[in-house]
């Protein structure tokens, strides 16, 4: 064998060797394939023969870089993505009309508002608890409506009394069939007298208990009622 035999078979085995180590990493199959052609260069075709069959096939030598080759690519980390934070929720002050001091100032200015200032005091406080949120509507229908309720029963009832009465407003009856005028009785009180009663009685008493019961209704109850 010639010099040109060691160059054919040198070329076949670095191709072969070229093919075999196409998976393995450049830099570690540049170095592999210089040390081989280091290695055969310069032997004639017998060396160039028989170094080929020491170094084995250029598949075993492939396989043999492949499992010793550092991993030269370090894996790619995903980044997590992170949810924006949440929004903090908005703390909407509740309305000055569903909190409890204004549900006991409306009490009382329903209570003693119209001593204070007479009628248009009590007025006052009726519009007050008609605008608080911690009552129940019955409640304040009860609370504004019983004592003209009372004031009318109460006058009524003394009316009738003083009708009924001898000699009350009706008058007597003479022998003709006539009706003699009414005869004031200084024992029986004057008609007007029963409806300032009914008066000092509904605005004395009854008012400020509505008022009071309206705040005995509000005890345990922080929050407006479900309706």
């Amino acid at each position: 064998m010639n010099i040109a035999d060691a160059d054919r078979l040198r070329g076949d085995y670095l191709k072969r060797l070229d093919a075999a180590m196409r998976n393995v990493p450049h830099g570690v199959a540049a170095e592999i394939r210089g040390g081989i052609l280091e290695e055969l260069q310069g032997l004639d075709a017998a060396a160039t023969a028989a170094r080929i069959a020491q170094l084995g096939d250029p598949e075993a030598v492939a396989r043999e870089a492949q499992d010793e080759a550092p991993v030269l690519v370090a894996p790619v980390a995903v980044p997590t993505p992170v949810p924006p934070p949440a929004a903090a929720p908005t703390v909407r002050n509740a309305p000055a009309t569903s909190t409890r001091g204004f549900a006991i100032a409306a009490a009382l200015t329903l209570s003693v508002g119209g001593i204070v200032l007479p009628f248009a005091g009590w007025v006052v406080g009726v519009v007050l608890v008609c605008f608080s949120s911690l009552w129940r509507a019955w409640e304040k229908a009860v609370a504004i409506i019983v004592p003209f309720v009372a004031l009318i029963a109460i006058g009524g009832a003394g009316l009738l009394a003083f009708q009924a009465a001898p000699g009350g407003a009706m008058g007597t009856s003479t022998g003709s069939g006539e009706f003699s005028a009414p005869v004031n009785n200084p024992l029986l009180p004057a008609t007007y007298d029963l409806v300032w009663s009914g008066l000092v009685v509904v605005g004395i008493l009854l008012i400020p208990a509505s008022g009071l019961w309206l705040l005995w209704r509000l005890r345990r109850r922080p929050h407006a009622p479900r309706t």
